[in-house]
C-alpha cells in the first residue's frame, strides 16, 4: 500500500507556471533567505508581473540576482527588505523598495503578527518518511511555513540534506515545483594586504577554546584565515563559509569546548560555494537552526569566551557604528550584528569586534569619522575596533579616551583633521 505522504507529495506536484498562477494581486509574498532563495519560483513570478498589482515581496538578500528588483518590474512588484544591497538601488530610485530595520533574531516574531499571504521555500525532495530538507539556509522558513497562507516549495533535487531544526513534511506544502539548479553561492576572493593585516590583528583578541561568530565577505573570511594557529576554537555564527571548513580540516576549531551543542558547529544558513554545501551534506558535526535560537541571546549567554566579530561602513569618534547606509539607500542592514554584539557581552569571557579598513573609495575618505550618518550599533555596546592600523579598546573608556583610541587606528592621513573635530568633542 502507498504511504499516504507519498499520495500527497505527487497531488501536490505542479508546474511552476500553475503554482504561481495561484497568487494574486495584492499579495504578501516572503521569500526564504540568502543562497536559499528559490529562484524558479522567482524568475516565474516576474514573467507573470503583468497579471498582477501591487505585490509586495519581502526578502533578505546575500547571493540573490535579485530579478524581481528590475526597473520593469514596477509598480506591479514592490520590495521591502530587512537588508539593504546596491542591487535595489534601481528599485529605491522607482519608490518601489522600502527598508525594515529589523534584529536577524527577531524577524520570526514579525512573521507571527503578519498577514503572510504566500511562502516561497526551497527544500530537498523529501525522505523516507516525507520530509524534505531546508537544507543550506532555515532562518526564518520554519515560522513562515507555519504562518503562510500558501506554501510553496521549490523541491531541488541539488539541495543537501543538513541536520539540526531543517524538517519540512510534505503535508505542509501546499504547491511543489520540482527543479534541478545549482543553488546561488559565494565565491570570496582573495583578501587584499589591508584584509590579511586586518586579520592578524583581530587574531591577537581571540584566544585558544574561544567560540566565534565571524561576518560575510572577504574580510570575514580573511580574519577566519588568520586564526589558523589557533586550537579547540568553536563556532556559533549567522552563517557557515568555506573559509571555515579549511579550519576544520586543519584541526583549528574542533567545537569541544562548547558550553552547548559540543561538538558541533551551528549556524542559520551556509553561504559559500558547493565546497561548503557538499560538506555539510548529512554531516552530524554542523546544525542549522532559526535564527530565534542562533541569534538569541538567552542561547549566548551560554557560550563562555563568546567573540562576536562583526564589520561596519564606518564609526565615529565616540565608537557609534553604521553598518547600513551611506548616501540615498541602504546598502546593507542591522543583520544579526546586534544580535551577537550583546550576547558577547552576555557571555562570560566574551568580546564584541568590529573590524574594518581605515579608508574608502580607495583611500581618498576615512571611514573613522567626526560623526556617522547611521546609527546602526551603540558605543556602549562595542568593545574593540580593529583596522590595518591596530586594535583601538573602547570599553570603559571616556568619550575622549575613546577618540584617542580611535585616532591611532586612522589612516595617518586623516588624522589632523579628526584631531581638528576631536577639539569639539
Amino acid at each position: 500500500m502507498i504511504k499516504e505522504w507519498i499520495k500527497t507529495y505527487h497531488e501536490r506536484q505542479r508546474s511552476v507556471e500553475e503554482a504561481i498562477s495561484k497568487i494574486q494581486s495584492n499579495s504578501n509574498i516572503i521569500l526564504s533567505s540568502f543562497c536559499s532563495e528559490p529562484q524558479t519560483l522567482v524568475e516565474e513570478l516576474v514573467r507573470q508581473k503583468d497579471r498582477l498589482q501591487d505585490v509586495t515581496i519581502y526578502n533578505n538578500i546575500i547571493g540573490s540576482p535579485c530579478v524581481y528588483a528590475a526597473a520593469e518590474c514596477f509598480p506591479n512588484l514592490q520590495i521591502r527588505t530587512f537588508l539593504g544591497s546596491p542591487l535595489l538601488k534601481v528599485a529605491y530610485q522607482n519608490q518601489a523598495c522600502d527598508y525594515i530595520p529589523i534584529n536577524l533574531s527577531e524577524i520570526p516574531r514579525f512573521i507571527d503578527r503578519e498577514n503572510v499571504d504566500v511562502a516561497f521555500i526551497q527544500v530537498s525532495p523529501p525522505n523516507e518518511k516525507g520530509y524534505c530538507n531546508l537544507g543550506i539556509s532555515v532562518d526564518f522558513a520554519q515560522s513562515l511555513i507555519r504562518r503562510a497562507k500558501y506554501v510553496i516549495a521549490e523541491v531541488n533535487s541539488k539541495m543537501p540534506f543538513t541536520y539540526g531544526d531543517t524538517l519540512v513534511h510534505v503535508e505542509d506544502i501546499d504547491s511543489i515545483v520540482l527543479t534541478s539548479r545549482p543553488l546561488l553561492s559565494i565565491k570570496s576572493g582573495e583578501p587584499t594586504d589591508i584584509e590579511v593585516k586586518i586579520g592578524e590583528f583581530v587574531s591577537e583578541l581571540i584566544p585558544d577554546k574561544a567560540t566565534i561568530q565571524v561576518g560575510l565577505g572577504s574580510l570575514g573570511d580573511s580574519i577566519i584565515r588568520s586564526l589558523n594557529s589557533k586550537n579547540g576554537l568553536g563556532v556559533h555564527s549567522g552563517s557557515i563559509t568555506d573559509a571555515v571548513i579549511d579550519l576544520v580540516d586543519k584541526g583549528v576549531i574542533t567545537n569541544e569546548h562548547k558550553a552547548i551543542d559540543r561538538g558541533k558547529m551551528v549556524c542559520t544558513t551556509l553561504t559559500g560555494t558547493e565546497q561548503v554545501y557538499r560538506y555539510a551534506h548529512m554531516n552530524p558535526l554542523i546544525e542549522l537552526h532559526p535564527v530565534d535560537y542562533t541569534h538569541n541571546g538567552s542561547t549566548l549567554a551560554k557560550l563562555d569566551k563568546f567573540h562576536a566579530i562583526n564589520s561596519a561602513l564606518e564609526i565615529d569618534l565616540t565608537g557609534q557604528i553604521n553598518a547600513e547606509q551611506i548616501g540615498l539607500y541602504p546598502i546593507a542592514g542591522v543583520g544579526g550584528q546586534m544580535d551577537f554584539i550583546r550576547g558577547a557581552q552576555l557571555s562570560k569571557g566574551g568580546k564584541s569586534i568590529i573590524a574594518l579598513p581605515s579608508t574608502a573609495k580607495k583611500g581618498t575618505q576615512s571611514r573613522i569619522k567626526a560623526t556617522v550618518s547611521h546609527v546602526t550599533s551603540l558605543k556602549s555596546d562595542v568593545h574593540y575596533v580593529v583596522t590595518e592600523f591596530g586594535i583601538a579598546s573602547l570599553f570603559g573608556k571616556s568619550i575622549k579616551e575613546r577618540a584617542k583610541e580611535l585616532l591611532v587606528v586612522t589612516h595617518p592621513d586623516f588624522r589632523e583633521q579628526l584631531k581638528y573635530e576631536l577639539r569639539k568633542i
